[in-house]
């Protein structure tokens, strides 16, 4: 008989145990996901008058705070405290992100706002050249800040405004196929990699995402 009580004892222990993992995986993952590669802190701001779980909210605070420092502290404890949670790639690739970026400010080198020098003209002679050949557009990829995408030019400019002490952004207006339009509020500035993009960003302390332009 006291066998079977300890039995199943354990048994319903590891029930508990069960639904107390199940309750705290939470529903909107997939939807935090998205909105934070898309860069959409408005959304992210939305999700959190939501039933969420630990991880979840733990996640949330840190993609929406505007401090750096306090954002990683968030990551560590969401990896510390559920190691197997469907948002811990995202938490260390952010952590990754915040730790070089802190590294190698220093060596940071913007080119972008250096005005483009013009490439001299060949000497003129008398004798006539030949015709050029067709020019063709070679495109130039650089790289630059996102700091949010908004449904609304109101919101964007908000966020713009936001971040007027810190940085200088613009407003992107981008219409997809389906003729919705989005916000996008950029760094109004260009770095000449990705690296030192992001110790850019990381350097003013909130939340941003690089991003490749074609020229």
């Amino acid at each position: 008989m006291v066998k079977q009580f300890m039995t199943l004892t354990f048994m319903l222990c590891l029930s508990i145990t069960s639904l107390q993992a199940q309750s705290e995986r939470g529903k909107f993952t997939e939807n935090i996901l998205h909105f934070a590669q898309a860069g959409d802190i408005e959304h992210l701001e939305t999700l959190k008058a939501l039933p969420l779980a630990n991880d979840e909210r733990l996640a949330l605070d840190a993609l929406t705070t505007a401090n750096g420092r306090r954002a990683a502290e968030l990551y560590l404890k969401l990896l510390t405290d559920y190691p197997t949670s469907a948002l811990a790639p995202m938490c260390r690739q952010r952590l990754a992100e915040y730790q070089s970026a802190t590294k190698n400010f220093a060596h940071l080198v913007l080119t972008a706002s250096a005005p483009e020098v013009a490439k001299p003209e060949p000497a003129k002679t008398e004798a006539k050249l030949p015709a050029p050949a067709a020019a063709y557009n070679v495109p130039v990829t650089r790289y630059t800040l996102q700091f949010g995408s908004f449904s609304s030019r109101a919101a964007a400019e908000l966020r713009m405004n936001e971040l007027k002490p810190k940085v200088k952004t613009k407003v992107l207006e981008i219409e997809d196929d389906s003729g919705r339009k989005s916000f996008k509020v950029r760094w109004a500035e260009y770095a000449k990699n990705r690296d030192e993009a992001r110790a850019f960003g990381q350097s003013l302390g909130v939340e941003f995402f690089v991003v490749e332009e074609s020229k």
